[in-house]
């Protein structure tokens, strides 16, 4: 998805809660089948807990049930990881150009995938999963609104369609240079995630919003009992 305006950085970590209808705003902007970035990120660690919504947890920057992830679409494994990936928060404040290994706390995201295996008795054996890792950097004055929209309605279609675990983004640094990245169940559901009208605008409109961008496809490898990982280029 995409990566535009300065805002302010991500906040520290919390608990893990449950609940997703909140107040606060956030601007960010999907563009391929990997999400790319626009504006200030708030905490995503939140699921709602009503009856009826306990299922459903906040995963990206968006708030509104749209784009919420609803947990009994998902294995086991998959659950855990969407519920640890709240967790995720960058390692360094240069994570727009440190190598994507480093980019992130992978080893505290790891600790609660582990904690949060343990506290349902569950085993956690080798998986692997799909990553996306998306650079950019942005032009001049483009039309944050624009990018904006494109994003936002990309990440309704990728929500919908199935298996998107986690969406992150940065801000921009002085250099307009922003990393984004999500996590899904495998590469057929990012594949699928791509296919809408949206995201075809969003295609379309890269030409125009950035000076650059690579975006790159990751095995994301989890071993038991989550004692290791590693990322891959996906053949």
């Amino acid at each position: 998805m995409a990566a535009a305006q300065p805002g302010p950085k991500p906040k520290a970590k919390e608990d893990i809660k449950i609940s997703a209808h909140d107040s606060r705003t956030s601007n960010k902007v999907h563009g391929l089948s990997a999400e790319v970035s626009i504006q200030h990120q708030p905490h995503q660690t939140e699921c709602e807990s009503g009856p009826a919504s306990a299922r459903l947890l906040t995963v990206s920057p968006y708030l509104e049930p749209e784009h919420l992830l609803d947990l009994n679409t998902l294995d086991t494994p998959s659950r855990l990881l969407a519920l640890a990936s709240t967790q995720l928060e960058p390692a360094s404040c240069k994570y727009a150009t440190v190598p994507y290994e480093d980019a992130f706390d992978w080893s505290s995201l790891m600790a609660t995938l582990k904690s949060l295996a343990a506290n349902e008795g569950y085993r956690w054996t080798r998986q692997e999963f799909y990553a996306v890792e998306f650079r950019s950097k942005l032009r001049r004055n483009i039309d944050v609104d624009l990018l904006f929209k494109l994003d936002k309605e990309s990440h309704i279609e990728a929500t919908q369609s199935g298996g998107l675990l986690k969406y992150w983004y940065g801000v921009p640094d002085m250099d307009r240079r922003n990393l984004a990245t999500c996590f899904w169940r495998n590469k057929e559901d990012a594949v699928k995630g791509g296919r809408g009208p949206w995201h075809k605008q969003a295609r379309a409109a890269i030409s125009s919003m950035y000076e650059e961008i690579d975006v790159k496809g990751l095995r994301f490898t989890i071993e038991d009992d989550a004692g290791s990982w590693r990322f891959s280029p996906y053949a």
